[in-house]
């Protein structure tokens, strides 16, 4: 067989192997417990009452829960949910599959694109450094739009810049096809109807900037140094680089079919809610967010940074090394033609997601979940091309590096043990977890020792995927338990003989409707509540125990707290207030609990 033929068999077996491991190891890291946890905070519980109730009305416009106009996120996220209660019913895995699709999506790509800028094993670490990073194994198990946007701004930028660079060896803008345009369109359209405007000026904004900067540096290298002394012609530079890049990501073709795509919707619910949903949403959750915090989720200027580094953990202990080997690279000018441009793309789409949202006055760590595709792939391609070498380039950092992984496994196993003390009850045994990350530490230190930073790296790769794995399946099924909201719901269906009717009073209605399956009932006065109690033995209040007081003495003797658990993070019991049916199985709960209180 021919030397040319060998290799290219060689390279197809290879690429074949990588998207056959990568294939397996998001399978089994998205597979693991996507069935049994319930349904964790707010955000899961309202986006799958309102895919609910989509469903039950066929309203797929506006976007209610509990009879209440939702307001804070557009309609795609809800769709997908709806479409996947319609094929496998209403139950924690269909709302969250669309995340975990995506999340699929979004690997897949990173593979390809790694692979295409730089070379297949750069794929395949960049796309496991993406899926075993511990905010991505949440979010890819969470039913929130969070991991379908990360999905359409990865895709929307990677066209971008493929677009407008084919071919990595020349530093010259191309100008984008129309066909490719308007995909790039459509895509930011479907981003804006998951979460607003930033599905369009997140990728755009990092897609327009590094246009502009490899039109600079082409203008640059074509100007003597003597046409380039002062402002006015350095000025003139950089308004024909903007010019330039402007032509070329032919802007108007994309808004226009991002509008095409979006302004339908849009404009249906603004309709039929006579603009209260587009005030809520633009005003208050754009707006309002960025201006002032909101849900007292504020922080530091540095709040962005810190959240990148723990969500991006353990492939952040090389995070800081790979964006300042990057950096120098690119001031230095030591990369060739072929990863330039590649590598000031990922620079780039870090810092001006970090950057924008850094400046918003409300502070969460999902807001720059977008930042996570560029950081995996800047991570591998710094760590395949330094691993590469003869020796390690950065032996202290690589080191500091693996010791911060073991680190990260004190810290996770130490703040377990504390949040067991602060209402996560019982989730003691899930703190081993943290052994894991020790362990692995320990193994790279000894690759590290002997001079074999690639095999570290394997070891660093595997042991991320087991750590994850762990992570959001046995862990994340231990700590589940503490979430007792759906039992309370069971309880009090079977306390009414049938279908009870719900009532909650400062308790998350759209919580306690999703797993009711109807309208709960929200009086706002303790006059109200107990005219809901008296309309019948199928009546039910869910209550915080610190509200109870409020309406203890005015309660019949008849009715009485049936049940009680303690959510998780609670100082206080959530109880469950109605009549009792006097069967077997109660009277004896009863009988042990003097003063009919069922424990």
């Amino acid at each position: 067989m021919p030397h040319e033929t060998r290799s290219t068999t060689n390279t197809m077996s290879l690429a074949r192997a990588t998207w056959l491991i990568l294939g397996l190891s998001t399978l089994v890291i998205l597979a693991t417990n996507l069935l049994s946890p319930p349904l964790w905070d707010e955000d899961e519980t309202r986006f799958a009452a309102i895919a609910q109730t989509m469903l039950n009305t066929g309203d797929w416009i506006v976007p209610t829960y509990n009879q209440t106009l939702a307001v804070d996120k557009p309609v795609l996220m809800h769709w997908c949910i709806a479409v996947a209660f319609a094929l496998f019913g209403t139950s924690e895995f269909a709302a969250r599959l669309p995340a975990a699709l995506a999340t699929i999506v979004t690997a897949l790509v990173i593979l390809r694109t790694a692979a295409r800028w730089f070379d297949i094993q750069t794929g395949l670490l960049a796309a496991i450094a993406f899926i075993s990073c511990v905010l991505i194994g949440i979010e890819s198990h969470a039913a929130t739009p969070d991991a379908i946007l990360v999905m359409l701004t990865t895709l929307t930028t990677i066209l971008v810049a493929d677009g407008l660079l084919p071919s990595t060896s020349n530093g010259t803008l191309t100008r984008m096809s129309t066909p490719r345009a308007i995909g790039i369109g459509s895509l930011c359209g479907l981003a804006v109807l998951c979460k607003g405007p930033v599905g369009y000026a997140g990728p755009l904004g990092v897609a327009g900037v590094w246009a502009m900067w490899i039109a600079c540096e082409e203008h640059f290298q074509r100007v003597s140094s003597g046409e380039r002394q002062g402002l006015f012609s350095i000025a003139q530079i950089v308004a024909k680089s903007a010019v330039q890049s402007l032509i070329c990501i032919r802007p108007i073709v994309i808004t226009l079919a991002m509008l095409a795509v979006a302004v339908p919707w849009y404009l249906a619910v603004h309709v039929r809610t006579f603009g209260e949903w587009t005030s809520g949403f633009f005003l208050v959750h754009n707006v309002g967010r960025f201006a002032a915090p909101m849900e007292n989720h504020n922080g530091g200027p540095f709040f962005q940074s810190i959240a990148l580094l723990i969500g991006f953990y353990p492939w952040s202990c090389f995070l800081p090394l790979a964006l300042g080997t990057t950096a120098w690279k690119l001031w230095k000018n030591t990369t060739s033609r072929e990863t330039r441009a590649p590598l000031g793309l990922l620079m780039l789409w870090i810092v001006i997601w970090l950057l924008t949202f850094s400046l918003a006055a409300t502070k969460l760590a999902n807001y720059v979940l977008p930042v996570y595709p560029a950081a995996a792939l800047l991570v591998a391609a710094i760590g395949v091309e330094a691993s590469r070498r003869e020796r390690w380039p950065h032996p202290r950092w690589m080191i500091a590096g693996i010791v911060s992984f073991g680190l990260g496994g004190i810290a996770l196993a130490t703040g377990i043990l504390v949040a067991s003390r602060l209402g996560l009850s019982g989730a003691e045994a899930a703190a081993l977890i943290g052994v894991i990350p020790i362990v692995g530490a320990a193994m790279c230190l000894r690759a590290a020792h002997k001079n074999d930073p690639l095999a570290a790296i394997h070891c660093f790769a595997v042991t991320s995927l087991i750590f994850l794995a762990v992570l959001v399946g046995p862990g994340a099924w231990y700590v589940g338990r503490s979430n007792t909201l759906p039992s309370l719901i069971s309880d009090a269906h079977r306390l009414a003989g049938g279908r009870a009717r719900l009532a909650s009073y400062q308790e998350n209605a759209h919580s306690v409707a999703f797993y009711a399956g109807s309208h709960v009932a929200q009086p706002d006065s303790p006059e109200a509540i107990v005219a809901f109690l008296e309309s019948g033995s199928d009546a039910f209040l869910v209550i915080p125990e610190n509200y109870f007081d409020e309406i203890s003495q005015r309660l019949p003797e008849e009715i009485k707290i049936v049940k009680r658990v303690r959510p998780i993070f609670r100082k206080q019991d959530s109880l469950l207030i109605g009549r009792a049916r006097r069967d077997p199985e109660n009277l004896e709960q009863i009988g042990a609990n003097p003063g009919g209180v069922i424990r």
